[in-house]
């Protein structure tokens, strides 16, 4: 009887052993892509009739080796997901973005945003992202949100959001805020429009000034009021702001590309709207590289993506961002966007 337990003790004690050399390996256990994520729900609470809502959910790469993201998909077409990154490096973090648009529905409304990831050795997962939200039909927002789309450099804009509140002619706004980095670019302002027994109406006018700097937009105005169950009412801000550097064509599509064969490649024409210099494309990995033609200072330059897909550890369809670097002083990173095929 000794012996069996003593053979019993030393199986255990292998398995624990060989388990803990693969956790050190950085080798993926169960449910691996399910424990990246600090919290994996949230509930919006109650949100007006036609908002638009957003939540950030953080990965954290804990694991040895890096992660790419291949897909974020949602469960409704009413919800729309993000990520802030495709790569992620040992230790390093990124934001999976859930955006619900409230506009067809009315009642408790819960949606799943799945994560598809694979590690650098090839292994997939999912991670499943659950928003739930409770949408009033007393509150309705026209439009859900100020989407200012894509505006050049200097030009400036104006949005104007209708707030009411049905049936309750004592509702005020009593408080609007906004992240201090969406005050310096954003001049907002709000109006009592109107109130009545049926109830209350306000306006909100947003504008854009003509300084702010190239790039991406997406921060909330929070606007506070005297009712409890719906203490604060988000409004989402977004807009894409283009410098004087523009990319074509907006995403290059590689084609298909097999392990066995010779790497793939395209061309993306860069313009300035005055001359310039490539100091530094960044993104390249996994299969994937961008260089630029010259050095020169010119207005126009090519930049060739090419992609070896026997060099890449994920097949399928695959994506990449690239962010060049340019000598102007005044304009940010412009990032451009690939995507290919990859077949065994």
């Amino acid at each position: 009887m000794d012996a069996i337990w003593n053979k019993t003790a030393v199986r255990c004690a292998v398995f624990v052993l060989l388990a803990a050399l693969g956790a050190q390996a950085g080798e993926p256990g169960e449910n691996w892509a399910q424990q990246l994520f600090t919290e994996r729900s949230h509930d919006f609470g109650p949100v007006p009739r036609g908002g638009v809502v957003r939540h950030n959910f953080v990965l954290v790469n804990r694991s040895q080796q890096p992660l790419t993201i291949l897909d974020v998909r949602a469960s409704c077409g009413c919800t729309t997901g993000r990520a802030s990154a495709t790569q992620i490096a040992p230790g390093a973090s990124a934001v999976v973005e859930a955006q619900m648009d409230t506009r067809n529905f009315v009642g408790i409304k819960a949606t799943t945003l799945t994560v598809t990831l694979v590690t650098a050795q090839g292994t997939q997962g999912e991670a499943r992202l659950a928003v739930r939200s409770n949408i009033l039909s007393d509150i309705v927002m026209n439009p859900g949100a100020a989407n200012f789309g894509v505006l050049s450099k200097g030009q400036g804009g104006q949005q104007v959001i209708s707030i009411e509140r049905l049936g309750a002619p004592q509702w005020k706004i009593t408080k609007m805020s906004a992240s201090p980095r969406l005050g310096q670019f954003i001049t907002a302002s709000l109006q009592e429009n109107g109130r009545s027994a049926e109830g209350v109406n306000y306006l909100l006018t947003l504008q854009i000034r003509p300084e702010a700097p190239a790039g991406s937009i997406r921060e909330e105005v929070r606007l506070s009021t005297n009712d409890p169950e719906t203490p604060v009412v988000p409004v989402l801000v977004t807009a894409e702001i283009r410098g004087g550097l523009t990319a074509s064509p907006a995403l290059l599509t590689l084609g298909q590309a097999k392990a066995t064969g010779p790497a793939v490649q395209g061309r993306f024409l860069i313009r300035g709207s005055r001359p310039f210099t490539i100091t530094s494309i960044e993104g390249s990995g996994d299969g994937f590289t961008a260089t630029a033609a010259d050095s020169t200072s010119k207005a126009q330059h090519v930049v060739t993506v090419a992609f070896q897909a026997g060099q890449a550890p994920a097949q399928g369809n695959l994506k990449r961002t690239f962010k060049l670097v340019t000598d102007l002083p005044d304009e940010a990173p412009l990032e451009i966007h690939a995507a290919v095929q990859s077949a065994p």
